[in-house]
């Protein structure tokens, strides 16, 4: 609709233009009510501005969803591509696992029967591998049955022969290390037989070769050593009824009795002038020396150089025979050396000195040593000759009778 137009009014000849800027100062603005504006053409606006929204806004929406389409489409066109491409190649893929799949078959069909044929062939070998085993088993047993008596035999008296010897070494030689490797010897073999009937002798064995043990750790050389070294020193020791040579017996120290006395007239001699201190200087050595020459016994009575020597000479002799007795092992020689040496250096030499002291000491864990390490091997042949009788009563090469067993002093 258009609203028809209303025609201006005319201006009239006889007034005067206005200037639209500057205009007249004799004219008065006049209030003209406005117009109002007609219904029919509000709406017509209205709907004019509604139908150009309307139709953009379609137009853009459907350009959008034709864009949207067309993604959606090539999309859809790709995935199916795809799809198509993935199945065709797991097609392919099935198929040649399916190929894969009948020749793995056939395979391990034809394995199972080779399987079968080679258990059939081992079942039968291992078959006659038995029937073999048993007969050699069979002679063996027969050959041992007519060898075992023999061997059994053989073994033993080797036994008794090394327990024979152990005993020699023991009671004749005074040998405990070679008594105790033929005891070894001869528990390797008890080992080696494997019979039970032999383990009360390998136990007494056994206990025996503990008592070697120690008694082969009887130091005889070093003791003799000790000995020796001792009796070059005896010449220093102090003589019984004298004191000991750390306090009298040093040079230069005088006698118990005389320290008080000397004591003042040294410190008077530093004093004195110098002809008196120098005589007594000049004096003093031959002094030492005549002091050394003698000393006082229990009864005051001199010793002279002579008597220190024949005893310094029996002490050495008693010592020498000591070792002499020890290094041959002679266990009666020894004890008898031992008791006269002990004797001796007690009458006749300080024993509360420390040369005297220690080698009485050595002699006295000598003696004791020497009593107390004693070992016995009747009870190896006990329970050898028991084992003998238990396996072989009847045989007489098995019961023959052993060794006179006994205590043996090492």
């Amino acid at each position: 609709m258009t609203q028809p137009q209303t025609p201006e009014p005319a201006v009239p000849h006889d007034r005067q233009p206005i200037d639209p800027v500057i205009g007249r100062a004799s004219d008065e603005p006049k209030d003209e009510p406005e117009r109002p504006i007609p219904p029919n053409r509000v709406y017509a606006y209205w709907l004019l501005t509604f139908f150009v929204v309307f139709s953009g806004s379609l137009a853009s929406l459907s350009w959008v969803g034709f864009k949207l389409f067309q993604t959606n489409a090539d999309r859809i066109n790709a995935v199916l591509a795809d799809q198509r491409a993935e199945q065709t190649a797991f097609s392919q893929s099935l198929a040649a696992a399916q190929t894969e799949l009948n020749q793995t078959q056939a395979q391990i069909k034809s394995e199972r029967e080779t399987l079968a044929q080679l258990r059939a062939e081992h079942q039968a070998s291992q078959h006659a591998d038995a029937q073999l085993i048993s007969a050699i088993e069979s002679k063996i047993a027969g050959i041992q049955e007519r060898l075992g008596r023999g061997e059994m035999a053989w073994q033993l008296a080797d036994i008794e022969f090394l327990l024979t010897r152990a005993q020699e070494r023991l009671s004749i030689a005074n040998d405990p290390a070679g008594a105790a490797i033929a005891l070894k010897l001869a528990d390797g073999h008890i080992a080696r037989t494997a019979l039970p009937q032999m383990l009360p002798v390998r136990a007494a064995i056994s206990e025996a070769l503990t008592e070697l043990n120690s008694a082969a750790a009887f130091d005889r050389v070093g003791i003799a050593l000790s000995l020796y070294r001792a009796a070059a020193q005896i010449g220093g020791w102090p003589l019984a009824g004298s004191e000991p040579k750390s306090v009298a017996g040093a040079p230069g120290t005088p006698p118990s009795g005389q320290v008080g006395s000397q004591a003042p007239s040294q410190e008077s001699a530093t004093q004195a002038p110098w002809y008196i201190s120098w005589p007594k200087a000049a004096w003093q050595p031959v002094a030492d020396w005549f002091s050394q020459q003698f000393s006082l016994t229990r009864f005051d009575e001199p010793v002279k150089a002579s008597a220190r020597a024949a005893a310094d000479r029996e002490t050495l002799l008693w010592l020498t025979a000591v070792r002499e007795a020890l290094l041959a092992r002679d266990t009666p020689s020894l004890t008898a050396a031992i008791t006269q040496a002990k004797s001796w250096i007690t009458s006749h030499y300080a024993s509360q000195a420390p040369a005297p002291q220690a080698v009485l000491d050595t002699l006295s864990q000598l003696q004791s040593d020497t009593q107390t390490q004693g070992v016995r091997l009747a009870p190896i042949f006990s329970a050898w000759q028991a084992a003998k009788a238990t396996l072989a009563p009847s045989s007489p090469s098995l019961t023959s009778p052993g060794p006179n067993s006994g205590e043996a002093q090492p």
